[in-house]
């Protein structure tokens, strides 16, 4: 598969605090209750493409800028 991605970590993206190298396979499968981070973790792809294409400060500013977006504290 071209452009495929084995694992990812996340760490501070919207309500993620912290995923640490999760393997991902051609098919994966999100299960969990409203609000558990579903969309957000779905989210932090289309933040990645938007880094890989140079449109961060567009992906920003279109969801309020970075501090509603990242997540900093601890």
């Amino acid at each position: 598969m071209q452009n495929a991605l084995d694992y990812i970590s996340i760490k501070g993206f919207r309500s993620i605090r912290e995923i640490e190298k999760l393997e991902l396979r051609p098919i994966n499968i999100l299960v969990g209750a409203n609000g558990s981070g579903k969309s957000n973790f779905v989210g932090a792809f289309t933040f990645l493409n938007a880094i890989r294409q140079g449109r961060l400060s567009r992906y920003l500013g279109q969801r309020g800028g970075a501090n509603r977006v990242l997540h900093f504290g601890a």
